[in-house]
């Protein structure tokens, strides 16, 4: 693969190039909407993987890295380059837009390939979550008239009232995956009745939590705040993280009672500070799974209490959730130290510190005892790795 084979003049890979040129461009935020090695078939049907793919809009964007042989044809091979014309004129036959840098012009003239990153891609974008790499909803919507809270939702909102009773202003809900954190914020900012602001940093959650306001809160109005979309006037707002923190102008402190902020363990990022700073609500909620932050930073010195816990091995007892059989390796490898880009860690760090002979034939001997006669998914660090 690319980032395996170039190096840039500052020691990492073409690919993280790359990605730096693409976060100070767009900003680190829409770095994540890259998917590196991405997945196709060519026109005989042949595997092929772009170096990157992103989705903007209707648009479908592969972008390949190239060294200056691949565009002389009299350096390489005539097999590659006829190969990789394949994999262009491929790329062009499925209807997406194929933009090509080399990896001495991204070193040399940085500047330059973050203007034509402008000019190709555009200035005002708005990425999403490519569809392949999203699970299939098998789950039924939710109905606002057939309804029913489970006991432990009960017992959060339970909990929230206590809490507002005593005077507090601010609160963490911590709910495993999958239990209805969300419906449980959403039933008690409805309770609560004031104009309400839900936070999050992905496209895709703000349009989730949109959608299920409008269902259990159908009789006021719900807008959204991300990207293009501006409706900072709905009684709702739902609304990326990025897009509020940049336009605080087009909001007032006091605009809001009720403040919702998701996957609340990004708190102390800089960009929900901000917008924490700046709003002045009556109640504000934290919701999260994961607690615990890599950093080292607590989340409960921001939310202060714990308003609800249901942790993972909790909603399991209860039957929120399936059992699940884990088996654990012990494998005795440091990966605190591995470098990361926005998207992913660094390739050569991470096979560094995995790719041990002795630890490979362990994973394989372990799933030979348990699970052989079932299908498998693996994860990998690269294609080599596999």
């Amino acid at each position: 693969m690319p980032q395996n084979t170039y190096r840039s003049a500052s020691g990492s890979s073409a690919e993280d190039l790359f990605i730096e040129l693409f976060s100070e461009t767009f900003g680190a935020e829409k770095a994540g909407y890259l998917y590196s090695q991405y997945h196709f078939y060519d026109i005989y049907q042949n595997d092929r993987f772009a170096d990157f793919f992103l989705e903007s809009g209707a648009r479908k964007i592969a972008i390949e890295i190239d060294d200056e042989a691949s565009h002389n044809k009299n350096i390489i091979s005539r097999n590659k380059f006829y190969d990789d014309l394949l994999k262009q004129n491929s790329m062009v036959h499925l209807g997406w837009d194929v933009f090509r840098w080399a990896v001495k012009q991204m070193q040399v003239q940085p500047d330059a390939v973050k203007d034509e990153l402008r000019v190709f891609i555009g200035s005002n974008t708005s990425f999403r979550e490519v569809d392949d790499y999203l699970p299939t909803q098998r789950g039924k919507a939710i109905d606002a008239f057939d309804f029913r809270l489970k006991e432990h939702q009960t017992e959060a909102l339970k909990a929230l009232e206590e809490m507002r009773s005593k005077h507090e202003t601010i609160a963490l809900l911590y709910h495993a995956t999958g239990t209805g954190k969300t419906v449980t914020a959403i039933t008690d900012a409805k309770r609560v009745g004031k104009r309400t602001l839900f936070i999050a940093h992905t496209h895709e959650l703000v349009e989730q939590a949109a959608q299920t306001f409008g269902r259990l809160w159908s009789k006021v109005s719900v807008g959204r705040f991300v990207d293009s979309i501006k409706q900072p006037d709905s009684y709702v707002v739902c609304g990326s993280v990025q897009s509020i923190a940049l336009n605080l102008d087009m909001f007032r402190p006091e605009d809001f009672g009720y403040l919702i902020i998701d996957e609340a363990h990004h708190a102390s990022a800089d960009s929900y500070q901000k917008v924490l700073s700046y709003f002045r609500p009556d109640f504000t909620l934290g919701l999260t799974a994961t607690p615990e932050r890599s950093d080292d930073k607590n989340i409960i010195d921001i939310f202060k209490n714990t308003a609800h816990k249901l942790d993972i091995q909790t909603a399991v007892e209860i039957g929120e959730l399936v059992p699940v059989r884990c088996i654990r390796i012990h494998t005795n490898i440091d990966l605190t130290k591995l470098r990361f880009n926005s998207v992913q860690y660094n390739i050569r760090d991470l096979e560094s510190k995995i790719f041990v002979p002795e630890r490979n034939m362990l994973i394989v001997d372990t799933f030979m005892e348990y699970v052989s006669t079932k299908r498998t998914v693996i994860f990998c660090a690269s294609v080599k790795h596999a």
